[in-house]
């Protein structure tokens, strides 16, 4: 029940329809994923159920890496090549301005989420405002780039690969570029293929999904094994650092195991002190 899930979302269905279908296909109610792919957007989508649905934050957290088609020369409401154009413009740019433009977006960036995104304003998502044809005045907000590089560029279509943080999207990216080169930019292909630890290539496709036992989704955490006189504290919410010696830890998460090495816990340190991200016990 407590597993992790490893889907390649396809095109044209939604990440709340890839649950749906989960759902039905292994039978189980309590599920969810992390980090949310658009409707035209394939890729690695991290599932999970049960209790492990507690750990989905991890991985939304964690960096991401996309491979993005930016079409040059056309604006949209959406930012993506589904929306309704707004402005066509010409394009006369060459490989050396592109390269000269993707390096202004290295690094820590501010970025506006998208009129049409979940985002909250005032309790009401943006695509909501946008809809109605409402202006919201949304602050930027602190992203960081990692790396972002030119694959191909042939004079009117660019594709780039881009490691990012939580939060980044890649719409409003694509968005930017296009403005900085100052002929417009809208995403017109979207594949996320790594969300640390995992790659798409590890995924299954929504109909054979790939599911991973903690175990073995978990292995990228280091482990304290916990005697069995112990389980039973931990069952019962006794803190960590109750029960075992915390400071010389350093590390923001740990999985805890029994002496067989089956994962019963995930611990968190928060403002120095460890609790339970999750309990499996």
């Amino acid at each position: 029940m407590n597993n992790i899930v490893l889907v390649d979302k396809p095109a044209d269905i939604t990440s709340f329809d890839v649950i749906k279908i989960l759902r039905k296909r292994l039978q189980i109610k309590k599920i969810g994923h992390a980090g949310v792919l658009d409707k035209m957007a394939t890729g690695l989508l991290i599932c999970a159920t049960g209790k492990a649905t507690k750990l989905l934050s991890i991985f939304e957290n964690s960096y991401k890496t996309y491979k993005a088609q930016i079409t040059l020369g056309i604006k949209t409401d959406t930012y993506d090549i589904t929306g309704r154009v707004l402005e066509k413009r010409k394009v006369d740019i060459d490989r050396s301005k592109i390269e000269e433009t993707l390096l202004k977006f290295r690094g820590e960036i501010e970025q506006i989420p998208p009129p049409f995104s979940n985002v909250k304003y005032k309790g009401k998502r943006l695509y909501k405002y946008a809809l109605k044809g409402e202006k919201v005045d949304i602050k930027p907000r602190k992203i960081m780039i990692y790396d972002i590089k030119l694959i191909d560029f042939d004079g009117y279509v660019l594709t780039i690969e881009v490691k990012c943080s939580k939060g980044t999207y890649i719409r409003t990216l694509a968005h930017d570029i296009g403005e900085d080169l100052s002929c417009g930019g809208v995403v017109s292909a979207l594949r996320r293929t790594f969300i640390y630890p995992f790659s798409v290539d590890e995924a299954g496709d929504i109909e054979n999904p790939v599911i991973l036992n903690l175990e073995k989704a978990l292995y990228f955490l280091d482990e304290i094994v916990v005697s069995e006189d112990f389980l039973s504290h931990i069952k019962n919410g006794v803190l960590p650092c109750l029960i075992f010696d915390c400071s010389k830890l350093k590390e923001n998460f740990y999985k805890l195991v029994d002496e067989s090495g089956k994962a019963i816990a995930v611990i968190e340190r928060k403002d120095k002190v460890y609790s339970y991200k999750a309990i499996f016990v």
